[in-house]
Parts: C-alpha cells; structure tokens; sequence
C-alpha cells in the first residue's frame, strides 16, 4: 500500500467563523494548494482512493485534490480529525486492499503523529506537515507501526514548485 498524507492547506484564522471544524480554507490557501495538488499529480499520477477529515478546510483542501485527479470521489472519516490516535487511521487503512494508492488530506499534529507512528512506531512525532505540505508511505507488507518507508516529505512550496 502507499498512502500519501497531505496536511490541508492555509486557511482563516482561528476564531473567525465560531467553531474550529467550520474555518475555511482562505483565498491564498486555496490559490497557493492548487498550484501544489498539480506538484501532487506530478509525483503520484494516479490514487485508488481520497480520504478527507470532516473538517471543513480539509475537506475543501480535498475538493481541489479531487479536481487535479479528474473528479476522484472524496470519503470522510473520522479517524482523520486532529486529536485522533494513529492507531485508528491504521485500522481504517487495514481494510483496504493491500496494493491501494491512497491519499488522506487532515490535520497537524495528528499526521506527523501518524506518520512517525507509521515509519518508526514512536509516540511522538520527527516529521512536521506545514500547511498544504505531504508525504508519501509505503508498506511493504503489513500496515501498523514501524512498518512504513518514507518515499518524499516535501513542503507546501516544494510542490508548487514541480508543478
């Protein structure tokens, strides 16, 4: 399996919509991860499946994912929410199949948690997502912790700069 992680990108200051999980993605966030989903495309020209955390700028953030893979459909879960255990999403991703390109777009710092769960089986996280930023796993074999292998983690800028 090969799961690409991909922290949402900018969006509207805390406190200017009411509740957390409503904040959208702002007009430079947006701008600025388009021109970084086409980076995306670049190094991972095909997905099986796109898996956004309910909350509302990464699920925008997946919308333009989704439109750089021509219309991929977008699945949400829970698992992907910010304060989550790594534990959880590795369940989720035990039930797909084993050869699936996947791709969840979420929060910090539940995916650098995940991600260094992922590759090293640590607790606490040596990876950092900035916004709009992504890295790409493989396993091997079995999903669980210390069974992944870092493909690329690349900034925000970085993809934009492939594109």
């Amino acid at each position: 399996m090969e799961l690409l992680i991909i922290r949402h990108g900018i969006a509207e200051p805390h406190g200017s919509r009411g509740d957390d999980a409503s904040r959208r993605l702002s007009d430079e966030g947006r701008k600025k991860f388009r021109r970084g989903a086409k980076g995306l495309l670049e190094l991972v020209p095909e997905l099986d499946a796109l898996i956004a955390s309910p909350l509302l700028r990464a699920r925008e953030t997946a919308e333009i994912v989704a439109e750089a893979y021509r219309g991929l459909a977008i699945e949400e879960s829970g698992c992907l929410e910010p304060e989550r255990e790594p534990k959880e999403l590795a369940e989720f991703l035990a039930a797909r199949p084993p050869s699936a390109r996947l791709a969840v777009v979420g929060h910090e710092p539940h995916l650098s948690h995940s991600a260094s769960w992922f590759l090293a089986g640590l607790r606490h996280s040596f990876i950092e997502l900035d916004k709009g930023g992504a890295c790409l796993l493989r396993f091997p074999d079995e999903i669980g912790a210390g069974r992944a292998q870092l493909v690329f983690a690349l900034t925000a800028r970085q993809l934009r700069r492939m594109r």
